[in-house]
């Protein structure tokens, strides 16, 4: 893919430093980073290496600070991810927030241990900088693009808002996740290395489940490019925040899996994704299931009032009417001897 933004060209392109730390191996060499941020000239490029607490290898990550950073204020976070072939990027042009460029264990697709290391470094960003947990965006290019998709989907309470840039979007199935999330999707209408269909399609199927908190741009006679408009992203972003207690969950994944306040625990066909869909009206929780032998509703985090009686109904049938306990949680275990035959006949 195209290497535009390693740390080299960046160098060259905007005339400023990336300043090389020494590597945070422990909490002594993060809290000496910590007192030579607000130090730094505005603007300016870390190139961090840590010690990863995954395996203990040294992995980079790229650290650009905000105009006027001050630890007395929380700050927004966006996280970048890279293209296939590529190095940590940011966004060059954006001074508002506290960006990163994770590695993600370089063409590993973020998946896997990929997509551990992109969390890895969102929590060591929140030890060096005071980071806004309500602000933290995603946003990458080309493979980065496809990774921003996933991770977004795969864990929709974690983030305000997500840009992908040229990315493509494999599972469909995944893009109901974005129910409570909002998602501006760029692309190029002459990217001929992942066609602007594959990013549209996406979009189409957000269309057509009424998300109308979803954006798509297509640039006309624009390429395979991470250049487009971040000023008005920017602006966008900026308004953005987690959503952090819906009253309708839809989710669809692996597990175990976690939404919100919804979690599936067991499905029981192990080759098949499970789903929930759960609307809370008033006291009543409507869930409806597929594929899932067994699920937790952490009903504390949702809009319920927990002093009076619910009734929760699942798949059309009243399942449960009276008052839960103080701490909210609902588990619901179905025949599990199914689940145990399939999955024991899987490879």
């Amino acid at each position: 893919m195209n290497r535009l933004f390693l740390p080299i060209f960046m160098m060259s392109l905007f005339s400023t430093s990336v300043f090389a730390i020494e590597p945070i191996t422990d909490a002594n060499s993060v809290n000496k980073l910590i007192r030579k941020i607000e130090a730094l000239p505005d603007g300016e490029l870390l190139n961090l290496t840590f010690k990863s607490k995954i395996d203990d290898t040294f992995q980079p990550m790229l650290v650009k600070v905000p105009d006027g950073y001050t630890k007395s204020k929380s700050w927004p976070l966006l996280v970048v991810l890279h293209g296939l072939g590529d190095g940590p990027i940011i966004v060059p042009s954006i001074d508002s927030m506290v960006q990163i460029g994770p590695f993600g264990r370089g063409d590993m697709w973020y998946h896997g241990i990929g997509e551990q290391d992109v969390f890895e470094c969102i929590e060591l960003a929140k030890h060096i900088f005071n980071i806004d947990s309500d602000r933290i965006y995603l946003a990458g290019f080309s493979m980065g693009g496809g990774g921003t998709f996933e991770l977004g989907l795969k864990y929709p309470d974690i983030w305000a808002a997500c840009v992908p840039v040229c990315g493509t979007m494999n599972n469909l199935d995944l893009v109901s996740n974005g129910m409570n999330l909002s998602f501006w999707i760029n692309t190029g209408s002459e990217d001929r290395v992942v066609p602007a269909k594959y990013s549209k399609r996406a979009y189409e199927t957000a269309v057509e489940l009424g998300f109308n908190h979803w954006k798509y741009t297509e640039y006309e006679g624009m390429g395979h490019s991470f250049w487009v408009d971040w000023g008005r992203i920017e602006k966008w972003l900026l308004t953005k925040k987690r959503t952090t207690s819906p009253s309708s969950v839809s989710f669809t994944g692996s597990t175990p899996a976690k939404a919100y306040w919804a979690e599936i625990t067991e499905k029981y066909d192990c080759t098949k994704q499970a789903r929930i869909d759960v609307k809370i009206t008033s006291q009543t929780v409507n869930i409806k299931i597929s594929n899932i032998a067994d699920y937790t509703l952490y009903l504390k985090d949702a809009p319920v009032n927990l002093s009076q009686e619910l009734i929760i109904i699942e798949n059309d049938k009243q399942v449960f009417e009276g008052q839960l306990s103080s701490d909210g949680i609902f588990n619901r275990k179905l025949d599990t001897r199914k689940t145990d035959k399939v999955c024991a006949e899987q490879p």
